[in-house]
């Protein structure tokens, strides 16, 4: 074949020829010859040109086509003795097939691309199984899959196998033990290689215990693809360490690893198998190639990276709920703050403590929120910790409240180190101090107590035999009569102060040696209507207004009911005086379950809760401290031991009193008693 430029260069040269041939020659029949020679082959040529500029315009439009739509078949070859144009033809139409192709995989390529997004970014087990099916089955067209997981804690292989027959999807799930693998499948898991099967017969699909993964398939091929971690390497730990080596299960050979002899080794921290892939070409027209492997192989890669980026979040999130349950449960409160004292974190018992929530004290500065001067030496501790290295150990300090209280606390401070021990912050571990401190109240009231007795013992007879001997000798004059009538005021006034040490010294031998409790059932509603009626009086001549409220659910309660009617008129008559006139008091009774925490008792007591509230001129805070000191009274005509012996009598009955007060508010005295005396 000439080209275009040829083909005039040729004709041009043959036409000059011609011309001058012609007139060369004077002969008409000649030159009517030639002339003739010269149109024939003209229209020949011209004939020959334009065919051949169709055929290059074919050419170049397939080509055109090819470049802009890269899908264009062309449905037929011209036929032809062109041996040039023919191969031309051919070349495009395996370019055409080719190109086909190569789409077809750019299409396959870029759903994997959107699958490999959803399968790196999930981290729900179920969204990875149903995506990696979606892609293989929808996107490439398999019809039997096999997705197979390493469970480590259960020590066992699972598989997911999803079989599409008919336009329908069967799933089913297998578990299995290494025991129950032979054949491709362990051989691609013990090596960790892809294998592609293409002949069944000699090489078939191994049984798992005795089941077929794909049931009734018409396969010819498959492919095997074990998934594998980032580091891959099939390699077994430390001898030293195996399970199989220390209980001599396996011997060891020389050159031999005991990898996956056992169901142990899928426990095993040094496992690099996550799990594998398997696909057939069961009821799929044409069978697997070396490009289905590679698609495979890709897919089971990224696979890969999910699931150990699974196990990984897995396990980061275990140790956080580790650590977080940890704090959680820790009875001590726990701050943790940055470089500017701003607090990051707070365990539970710490919220308890400030009474404040996560999102109100993350907006604290531990700061704000703990006094922790130490006297002596004029510094804080918590703030020059942040400075220096070490640990603080057990120096006091006051938490503050939400409600504006402090309350004692013992602290342990320390810097909180991170990357290259750089310090990011502080560690604040403390302790609720009430209870100790309280404790520590009642131990020295109980020394005062014992002060007391020791006391009372000493002098109560010194003091009242000659009291005994005075106050005879004065009533013994008194009715004499030898004595001027202006000294009846003195000899009545000399009467009543015996009388009052004698009251003094009687309350005193109440207090060193008080009497047995003699446990009896009574009803709280009778014990507190003798005590009212007993000072009624009291309540009439100021007008005071007593209140009485008892819950239904209050039974009969076992205490010494003489005992508490001492205290309760104790109580009621200190209320009337501390009232004005035309107040009132209020009497409130409630019973409640209380659980037993003591040694290995599991049980429930009933607790009675009584509450004696007035609205009178209420407590000072320097005199609510001393209440229940002994001789301590700002009733000019009491002897400051009513309170002590109260309080006495209710600690013998295993129970408590308290008291709440504010000046100008009122006071309210809360006591709580066992309601059986074997629930203590």
């Amino acid at each position: 074949m000439f080209s275009k430029r040829s083909l005039l260069l040729l004709f041009t040269v043959f036409t000059t020829m011609i011309v001058a041939a012609l007139f060369a020659y004077h002969s008409f029949f000649a030159r009517f010859i030639l002339l003739g020679g010269i149109v024939y082959i003209s229209v020949v040529t011209v004939t020959a040109y334009r065919n051949h500029s169709k055929k290059v315009e074919n050419i170049q439009n397939r080509l055109s086509s090819l470049k802009s739509e890269g899908l264009f078949v062309d449905s037929g070859i011209i036929e032809g003795k062109d041996i040039f144009y023919n191969t031309i033809l051919a070349i495009l139409k395996d370019l055409e097939r080719t190109i086909f192709k190569l789409v077809e995989k750019n299409i396959q390529l870029l759903s994997l691309k959107e699958i490999g997004r959803n399968i790196i970014s999930s981290l729900d087990e179920k969204k990875l199984t149903e995506s990696v099916f979606d892609y293989l089955m929808h996107g490439i067209g398999y019809k039997e899959v096999a997705f197979i997981i390493a469970r480590r804690k259960e020590r066992t292989l699972q598989g997911v196998i999803n079989i599409e027959k008919n336009n329908k999807i069967k799933k089913r799930i297998l578990n299995f033990d290494i025991s129950n693998l032979e054949g491709p499948i362990f051989n691609s898991l013990q090596t960790g290689k892809s294998f592609l099967i293409r002949d069944t017969e000699q090489h078939p699909l191994e049984k798992i215990g005795k089941k077929d993964l794909f049931p009734g398939s018409t396969m010819s091929s498959y492919i095997c693809v074990p998934m594998m971690n980032s580091s891959g390497k099939i390699a077994c730990g430390d001898p030293d360490k195996c399970l199989l080596m220390k209980d001599g299960r396996h011997e060891r050979k020389a050159g031999d690893d005991p990898y996956l002899t056992d169901n142990r080794c899928l426990s095993c921290p040094h496992l690099p198998l996550l799990g594998m892939l398997i696909v057939s070409d069961g009821y799929r027209a044409t069978p697997l190639t070396n490009i289905d492997q590679v698609t495979v192989e890709t897919v089971g890669t990224l696979v890969s990276s999910n699931i150990e980026n699974w196990l990984l979040y897995q396990g980061l999130r275990q140790a956080e709920i580790f650590m977080e349950k940890v704090f959680e449960s820790m009875s001590h409160g726990l701050f943790v703050t940055d470089l500017e004292g701003n607090i990051t974190f707070a365990n539970r018992s710490a919220k308890e403590m400030s009474k404040m929530d996560t999102d109100i004290l993350e907006q604290e500065s531990v700061f704000d929120l703990i006094i922790d001067k130490d006297i002596e030496n004029e510094e804080y501790l918590l703030s020059n910790m942040l400075s220096r290295e070490g640990v603080f150990n057990f120096h006091e300090g006051y938490l503050k409240r939400a409600d504006g209280y402090h309350i004692p606390i013992r602290m342990t401070t320390s810097q909180f180190l991170g990357e290259k021990d750089k310090v990011q912050g502080a560690i604040v571990l403390f302790v609720d101090l009430s209870d100790i401190k309280k404790m520590e109240e009642e131990i020295r009231h109980l020394d005062r107590l014992a002060v007391l007795g020791r006391f009372t013992s000493a002098i109560a007879h010194e003091i009242r035999n000659p009291l005994a001997g005075i106050g005879a000798g004065v009533q013994y004059l008194k009715r004499s009569g030898k004595y001027p009538q202006e000294q009846d005021k003195s000899i009545d006034s000399i009467l009543s102060e015996v009388e009052r040490l004698n009251r003094i010294i009687t309350d005193l031998f109440k207090v060193a040696r008080p009497r047995d409790i003699l446990y009896q059932k009574a009803d709280i509603s009778e014990l507190i209507d003798k005590s009212y009626n007993s000072i009624r009086d009291l309540y009439l001549e100021k007008s005071v207004e007593f209140n009485k409220q008892i819950d239904d659910n209050v039974g009969a309660v076992e205490v010494d009911p003489d005992q508490i009617i001492q205290v309760l008129i104790n109580l009621f008559k200190n209320a009337v005086e501390a009232t004005e006139k035309d107040g009132r008091v209020e009497v409130k009774v409630k019973s409640y379950n209380e659980k037993i925490t003591d040694h290995n008792i599991r049980e429930k007591k009933k607790i009675l809760k009584v509450e004696i509230a007035d609205n009178g001129k209420g407590i000072d805070k320097e005199s609510i401290e001393k209440i229940f000191e002994p001789f301590f009274s700002k009733n000019k005509k009491g002897t400051g031991l009513g309170l002590y012996i109260s309080h006495s009598i209710i600690q013998r009955h295993h129970g408590n009193i308290d008291v709440l007060s504010k000046e100008h508010e009122g006071t309210t005295f809360k006591i709580t008693l066992p309601q059986d005396k074997y629930g203590r």
